[in-house]
């Protein structure tokens, strides 16, 4: 397998400390400002058996992390350990990685960490044996790229298309799919980095695809960048006036991100024995305050957006919905590999991703995703 220079390396000489960001003082009124974070310099960890030592390269941000800060979810003084990442072993005492593996793994703010095998997620339940026995792990997170995936496509696109983005979207149209040339697509947050890839899917499966974003800005860049048919600003005053143009004959498919309002105001569209795929809140992730910590747990349908009202519609239309993070379908992660993979080598879907280069970088680039939403999956090159 082929690598950078130095990094796989057993000779690679490794430095006594390494730098990490941590959280530093609580957020005023739900806002997060580059103050909130602090850096430090750490010792590197001796290695033990049974682990590996990464460099983490890239690390994608999770809408949700202004949410987990407010909520004292990552303690004062402490990174925030549930980062997706590809990282790249330098050192191991762990039969799971060797040296020069690229993998993908959970990962804090911060330029090297010891992963295990044996290790189980962060914020997720043990995976099924199906998944353990793909991994060679115990998380569904934390496994080793195949060598020729790892050749073809760098990190920015190994943590977008064939990490959770590209593979919630994937699983998502296949589990509510067929998609069949005559459907009607309707795709929540299209400029998000799960919608994005949705859109696309769709488009290249021959449906008519229908985005919805924020402003008429977004709705350009969804038209000129993923070339679906249309896309409506859901914070336009004539927004319901759209869906009934734009939906002559009602929705087949809606791929919601969004949840809120929004989904109680999409639904009613849905036609008969229609699918609906919900996978985010975006809409409480970047609300301007944070709810508070609310006092019984919603169910992941809840949360996703899929309340009382929107149940009792589902129901009247005989509606296949369903709200679900994509573990639940990691053992079947390398067929998804392989034909995202396939549709990019033909040029059906692109990566949109935006990732900020420099480990300095982090506390304005989080902040920034609260401030200024951009499109696709935020990411932040350390290298």
């Amino acid at each position: 397998m082929s690598t950078p220079t130095g990094l796989a390396s057993r000779n690679f000489v490794l430095p006594d400390h390494f730098r990490q960001w941590v959280v530093k003082g609580s957020l005023a009124s739900g806002a997060l400002h580059e103050q909130n974070f602090a850096q430090r310099v750490v010792p590197m960890p001796q290695l033990e058996d049974g682990e590996a030592l990464v460099r983490v390269m890239l690390i994608n941000v999770h809408a949700a992390t202004r949410m987990r800060i407010a909520r004292g979810l990552i303690a004062q003084g402490a990174t925030d350990p549930n980062n997706y990442a590809c990282a790249r072993v330098v050192r191991s005492r762990d039969p799971a990685f060797a040296v020069g593996d690229v993998i993908a793994c959970q990962a804090g703010w911060q330029e090297y960490q010891i992963v295990r095998s044996r290790d189980l997620p962060v914020g997720f339940s043990e995976p099924d044996e199906l998944v353990k026995a793909l991994n060679g792990t115990r998380s569904p997170w934390t496994y080793v790229f195949r060598p020729a995936l790892a050749r073809m496509w760098p990190p920015q696109v190994l943590m977008e298309i064939f990490g959770t983005s590209g593979m919630t979207a994937w699983f998502g149209m296949r589990q509510y799919g067929p998609l069949m040339p005559r459907d009607t697509v309707a795709v929540a947050a299209a400029t998000g980095a799960v919608g994005s890839i949705v859109a696309q899917l769709a488009k290249a499966a021959g449906c008519r695809v229908v985005g919805f974003a924020g402003g008429p800005e977004r709705c350009r860049w969804v038209l000129e960048h993923l070339g679906i048919d249309a896309c409506l600003d859901y914070t336009a005053n004539d927004f319901d006036a759209a869906l009934l143009s734009a939906f002559p004959e009602g929705i087949d498919v809606f791929s919601d991100g969004v949840g809120g309002t929004l989904t109680e105001r999409v639904v009613p569209r849905m036609n008969r024995h229609a699918r609906l795929f919900s996978y985010g809140s975006a809409a409480a992730s970047y609300a301007e305050e944070v709810g508070n910590t609310p006092a019984h747990k919603p169910t992941l349908r809840e949360v996703f957006g899929i309340n009382a009202t929107v149940e009792g519609m589902l129901r009247e239309r005989h509606v296949h919905s369903g709200a679900w993070t994509v573990d639940s379908f990691y053992h079947d992660r390398l067929r998804a590999e392989d034909e995202l993979s396939r549709l990019m080598r033909m040029g059906l879907i692109r990566s949109h991703s935006r990732a900020v280069r420099g480990f300095e970088r982090l506390p304005e680039a989080i902040a920034d995703q609260y401030r200024q939403r951009g499109t696709g999956k935020l990411q932040i090159a350390f290298e």
